[in-house]
């Protein structure tokens, strides 16, 4: 029994640096870079950040039992977020239960059919109450007749368009799979860089229309829109390069 407990002990010990698994980091870093590109269109007065609690109910926002707990991977790296988004603006933290009450104060609907379908109601619904809780909050109130609470403030919700944001889906380098050919050189695959000076994910223009840069050959350079569907396959001279690639895709 001891020696499991031993075990068990070295097998979590590394788990106790404070370190983000790669995959949770790569998440996280593609929200930070959104963040500061937002920061250099709008001035940001303030960040307010939903952090997200196993032990607490969404509606009345009190502790559960601890048969009710549960593990999200949204929990994971909260903290380190949160030290990263005050290098922006001053963060202000809400619970996962003000934002479900605001949400509905607002009369706004959230899709808990399909999570994973591309519309506001699905993805953006909740960022709003995040944000309109700035302007409206529930508070408690104490008079000589009663106690009670009530919504205090004001904010009007107007229609947006809805985009989805996301990374160039071009392939990583991959030189361990590749075999080498005569010679002991491996053939070029993946990779952000091209032979022709543009960089994958730069936004261009081409005789095929406006577009990103999605891969090269020898003479060519592969353009493609913000669904990553091919325009065309374009002599390296006819591009004209428009912005470089920051790294985030926005897709209707």
């Amino acid at each position: 029994m001891e020696a499991n407990v031993y075990a068990t002990y070295i097998s979590f010990a590394n788990r106790r640096q404070g370190k983000l698994a790669p995959s949770i980091r790569a998440n996280r870093q593609l929200e930070l870079r959104i963040v500061s590109e937002l920061c250099k269109i709008y001035p940001t007065a303030q960040i307010r950040y939903e952090y997200i609690r196993a032990d607490v109910d969404l509606t009345s926002g009190r502790k559960k039992a601890r048969s009710g707990f549960g593990f999200s991977a949204v929990m994971v790296g909260q903290k380190w977020m949160l030290q990263q988004l005050e290098q922006f603006a001053p963060v202000v933290t809400i619970q996962g239960y003000q934002t479900s009450n605001t949400r509905k104060y607002l009369g706004l609907e959230k899709n808990k059919t399909d999570k994973f379908a591309p519309e506001f109601n699905t993805h953006a619904v909740d960022g709003v109450a995040i944000a309109a809780s700035h302007f409206v909050q529930y508070r408690k109130y104490h008079t000589v007749r009663e106690d009670g609470g009530n919504w205090f403030g004001s904010v009007v919700i107007t229609p947006a368009i809805f985009k989805v944001i996301r990374r160039p889906p071009y392939s990583r380098r991959q030189l361990h799979l590749i075999v080498p050919a005569k010679g002991g050189v491996r053939r070029k695959y993946g990779g952000s860089t091209t032979q022709h000076g543009f960089r994958k994910g730069d936004l261009v223009n081409s005789p095929k229309g406006v577009g990103y840069v999605s891969g090269d050959t020898e003479k060519q350079i592969s353009v493609s829109d913000a669904n990553w569907k091919r325009l065309g396959q374009i002599s390296s001279s006819k591009i004209q390069l428009i912005r470089r690639s920051t790294g985030l895709i926005i897709a209707c």
